[in-house]
């Protein structure tokens, strides 16, 4: 019984598709939002010198409230520690400690606001989907171009270095420069063409290297863009080439391999409907792919629900779902599929490539019999009967 509490807990507090879920993390958004403008009404002189006993009071009963739901977020997650050290597990523990805090030390209370970094989970709940993508699209070029971006600052630190002490040397302390570190900033707000009106160079010399920093501050400028740009463009390309088309006899879609999005389902028959079924439809057929983490429609889920239910990293994954396809489909069949990882922006999705089998494949059922599968289409049918032995006799005879 706590098992299946555990499990449709879970489902609920961490899932986004069900019914359910999608309740909780509407009560949950009004409940922060609603706790938020506590705080700020609690800032307010006038509201605070009337109403700051009840403000408090409200603001402890929000925090107590949070408290026991980060509880059952550990309680009732697969890998806890798994939670507790991710993003989200710590923007949920920073934003009910202020309040804790602030009952020994006085004025941490109003630190509380940091918990408006829980809306951000909120972006599955409406449709809000495409600006969540747009922030992953610029996340993994970011990533993808850290060590192009570093060589930048490298580059305009050296250059701050330099400009400052030259400018050290030209100006002096007689017209503000009274250090290297000084001149260093004034550099800086160059570059960045933001200028400080209480150093500016005084002499020719300054005043053209001043201008030669401005011009330079553009140049650096455009270079982290056009950094940017090409790695959003060069991931849409890839996603574009992976995911072009639709579901055909040689193209399938599945969200999940063992997490169920939509309601609970057995983990083993989800996979056996899933991935089983499809890939001995593909060695029946003409071979094919299957994409795990894409729904129906082509966008991107992502394994990580996957992952983070069965709490496995990707060579786990790819390792056990190998073996799943050696034990039920047979050796020859796990030999004829290829399984890859594909990092986009809205998540990692896992590619399975089947070739043509020369042999009939059967997959072995939960009560220890075969049954035949085939691709017809975009659907994966099974054979029984007159059909199947017709089949066989046309396709391998």
């Amino acid at each position: 019984m706590n098992d299946t509490l555990r499990e449709r807990s879970f489902h609920v507090i961490f899932g986004a598709a069900t019914t359910a879920a999608k309740a909780f993390d509407l009560v949950l958004l009004v409940a922060i939002l609603a706790s938020v403008g506590v705080v700020v009404a609690d800032s307010l002189p006038v509201l605070n010198a009337r109403w700051h006993t009840e403000l408090r009071a409200a603001e402890l009963g929000f925090t107590l409230l949070f408290s026991v739901e980060y509880l059952v977020r550990i309680w009732c997650h697969p890998r806890p520690l798994r939670y507790v050290f991710s993003f989200f597990g710590l923007v949920d523990v920073v934003s009910i400690l202020p309040t804790y805090v602030a009952l020994l030390v006085p004025g941490w209370e109003s630190f509380a606001l940091l918990r408006v970094l829980r809306v951000l989970r909120m972006f599955r709940v409406f449709s809000l989907g495409r600006f969540s993508r747009a922030s992953r699209v610029i996340a993994n070029a970011l990533t993808a171009s850290r060590y192009k971006i570093g060589v930048v600052v490298s580059g305009v630190l050296l250059v701050a270095l330099v400009a400052g002490s030259l400018q050290y040397v030209i100006e002096g302390p007689a017209n503000g420069f009274r250090s290297i570190p000084e001149g260093m900033y004034w550099a800086l707000i160059t570059l960045t063409t933001l200028g400080n009106a209480d150093l500016v160079p005084a002499t020719p010399a300054g005043q053209i290297l001043a201008s030669i920093i401005m011009v330079l501050g553009y140049a650096l400028i455009a270079v982290p863009v056009g950094v940017i740009t090409s790695e959003v463009i060069a991931s849409r390309q890839a996603r574009e080439e992976i995911l072009s088309g639709e579901e055909s006899g040689r193209l399938e879609y599945k969200a999940s391999a063992y997490y169920s999005h939509d309601h609970p389902i057995p983990e083993d028959t989800l996979f056996r409907h899933a991935v089983l079924r499809t890939v001995a439809g593909f060695l029946n057929a003409r071979g094919g792919r299957l994409v795990i983490g894409v729904n129906d429609d082509g966008d991107v889920l992502g394994i990580e629900r996957d992952l983070e239910y069965k709490a496995w990293d990707g060579d786990r994954y790819v390792n056990t779902m190998t073996q799943r396809i050696g034990s039920d489909l047979g050796l020859d069949a796990a030999a004829m599929t290829t399984i890859t990882m594909e990092k986009f922006p809205r998540g990692t999705v896992c590619n399975v490539e089947v070739l043509p089998s020369s042999n009939p494949v059967f997959v072995k059922t939960s009560n220890n019999q075969f049954a035949f599968y085939v691709r017809v289409n975009n659907t994966t049918q099974e054979l029984k009967g007159n059909d199947l032995a017709n089949y066989i006799k046309r396709r391998w005879d």
